[in-house]
């Protein structure tokens, strides 16, 4: 391993990183349970999307989501951890002003 990898690793807060993704974990079992029709471990496309709608997804977010998802089936926990990153932005977005009805992200 080079010394650029081992100085990231050296620095990285493991403890850190098992709370987030416990958290993460946390969420897509609720997401789970939400759901009418609960498949095996995955989350449908219209669970997913209705969470997201209810984050303030705009419409254009929504149709590239969409189409994603599409062609990936149901997501898995593997998939909803790929999408971590959209799911923080609306949290914040939410978090800075839970009043805005706009959806701007």
């Amino acid at each position: 391993m080079d010394e650029f990898m081992r100085s990231l690793i050296r620095n990285m807060d493991f403890r850190s990183l098992e709370m987030k993704l416990f958290k993460a974990k946390q969420l897509f079992l609720f997401l789970l349970e939400g759901q009418a029709d609960q498949q095996q471990g995955v989350i449908s496309e219209e669970q997913l999307l209705v969470e997201l709608k209810a984050g303030g997804i705009d419409p254009e977010q929504e149709a590239a989501v969409r189409r994603q998802l599409q062609s990936m089936g149901p997501l898995d926990l593997m998939g909803f951890l790929a999408y971590l990153p959209l799911f923080i932005l609306i949290h914040n977005s939410v978090i800075a002003n839970p009043l805005d009805d706009s959806t701007n992200l």
